[in-house]
């Protein structure tokens, strides 16, 4: 094109070794297929984002979109969307996974140049082409010239300068207005470039930027980093010569901004998913279910932690190790009447009048705490359901299986423990508990799908030495049985994960199986 500075290519394209496989394979398929893209900005950083460690900054040609995206979804990386806040026009959000380090990494695809202040992005500067024209290659991927990085930096820079740090640079307030990353980036690109061949860039690309703004902020850099006066005045000259090209006036920016950060420093009224990604297809549910020894809590925690990078993911606790402060009181109340009543029959016997009475207590309490329970397990199912509802990814450390049989081995599996609890009922209020805690169950549905931890009973009495074996083999019978084809799990999908194996073998398994599920 008429008028673009001419950049030699450089022509290595090899990967660099440290890379995750999963990007070196994606960019190698666009170099192949000759996609105009670059990594646009923050190339300092390059070799953190190849490793997964940052986020990566594509902008795309919109002419190769379709094709772009089709290369995406042949390397199973995910469309996203970005959270409340944070989604701009022209803007992409993709995740992929690389399963043989087992880490995420975030692609964000622009295929437009909006830059501006945090939250709002007021500004679509129109030189996509040049940008794409100017590119090379550096560690394989394709990135703009080094002059042309550090003006949109420049300008990136002077577009987030707020009131405040013109206050603070003046008084030389804690850290500087332009934050140290962006210094040491501005920096690096100042030394690998000109002023001469900065003032041709500006000439022949950045035409509608008044060059001495950027010059000025350059050396500004370089000698004079905390001048907040004459940052405010490159500001302000900056913000004029692209009104032009703003999305919003300076007045409605200005609210959006506030309204912004109210909201995300307020307490009271939180943005929603803050600061976290959902995936364009909505919400899902899945629980890890096995035998004791399975490693589910464990496990469920480095879900948790590990999808927490980007992800809206909300973990839920489905056993009865984690009360409520109800359930905790009515079971310090029911072993008091436990102790109550040991001792009075052990004096007297068990038809002594008193000792029935407290019998009769002890059992109501008991059949009270499960009810409690049930209400506990209720609670969280119903806070759960509607999380994925808004799109967030539910995950369940355990989940009754009563929806699965009633049979006792599956209540086991927290289930009501009323039925299988040994104690014989007697009376109206006895009957009417047991009813109350049996009605919470069928109205937890099964979720989208059951990761089923499966452990060879041997292995797990090895892990729970302390646990009766009876029980055990009674919760082994009841994973096992899930395979039987005549057990109804409705639309749940049930993943079977070999839990025999070491920890980190277990979990690298299950994060597979997991990123196919999402």
């Amino acid at each position: 094109m008429d008028h673009i500075v001419k950049f030699e290519v450089d022509k290595v394209t090899s990967n660099l070794d440290q890379s995750l496989a999963a990007l070196s394979r994606l960019f190698a398929h666009l170099n192949q297929e000759s996609i105009r893209y670059c990594h646009w900005k923050s190339n300092l950083r390059l070799i953190e984002a190849l490793q997964g460690e940052t986020d990566l900054d594509l902008l795309v040609d919109r002419r190769h979109s379709g094709k772009f995206r089709q290369i995406l979804l042949q390397h199973d990386i995910k469309p996203v969307q970005a959270a409340h806040g944070r989604r701009y026009p022209a803007l992409e959000d993709y995740l992929g996974f690389d399963v043989s380090s087992g880490k995420f990494f975030h692609i964000h695809v622009h295929y437009q140049l909006v830059l501006g202040e945090q939250y709002v992005k007021n500004y679509r500067i129109p030189i996509e082409d040049k940008v794409l024209d100017s590119a090379k290659f550096l560690c394989g991927v394709k990135v703009p010239a080094e002059e042309i990085e550090l003006i949109i930096l420049c300008i990136r820079a002077l577009l987030k300068y707020r009131d405040r740090d013109v206050i603070k640079d003046y008084f030389s307030i804690r850290y500087p207005g332009i934050p140290g990353h962006i210094r040491k980036e501005l920096e690096r690109l100042i030394d690998r470039t000109s002023i001469e061949s900065v003032d041709e860039v500006l000439t022949n690309v950045f035409s509608f930027v008044p060059k001495e703004i950027i010059l000025v902020f350059i050396s500004m850099i370089e000698n004079d980093p905390r001048n907040g006066r004459k940052f405010f005045i490159l500001r302000k000259n900056l913000r004029i010569s692209l009104r032009a090209y703003q999305r919003k006036s300076r007045t409605v920016a200005t609210w959006i901004y506030f309204r912004e950060l109210w909201q995300r420093r307020n307490s009271l009224f939180p943005t929603k998913n803050q600061g976290k990604m959902t995936f364009s297809n909505g919400g899902i549910t899945m629980a890890l279910v096995g035998v004791d020894g399975a490693g589910k809590s464990t496990l469920h925690q480095h879900l948790i932690a590990w999808l927490s990078w980007k992800m809206d993911v909300r973990g839920f606790y489905m056993g009865s190790k984690q009360p409520s402060r109800a359930s905790d009181l009515l079971y310090l109340a029911f072993r008091m009447f436990r102790r109550g009543h040991r001792s009075m029959y052990q004096k007297f016997g068990v038809n002594f009048p008193i000792a029935v009475w407290l019998d009769s207590i002890r059992r109501n309490l008991l059949f009270a705490h499960y009810v409690s329970i049930g209400n506990d397990r209720f609670e969280r199912y119903l806070a759960a359901t509607s999380l994925s509802s808004e799109g967030s990814i539910v995950i369940y450390d355990r989940f009754p299986l009563e929806q699965v049989s009633t049979q006792p081995d599956y209540r086991l599996m927290d289930g009501p423990q009323s039925p299988i609890s040994g104690e014989k009922t007697s009376g109206m209020l006895n009957e009417a508990l047991i009813a109350k805690e049996i009605s919470y169950y069928p109205k937890m549905h099964l979720p989208d799908y059951l990761l089923v931890l499966d452990v060879d009973p041997e292995i797990s009495i090895q892990r729970k030495p302390d646990h009766k074996v009876e029980i055990l083999s009674a919760k082994n019978r009841a994973i096992k049985g899930l395979l039987n084809p005549e057990i109804d799990t409705q639309n749940t999908e049930l993943i079977y994960i070999d839990a025999n194996l070491p920890f980190q073998d277990v979990l690298r398994q299950l994060k597979s199986e997991v990123w196919e599920i999402l």
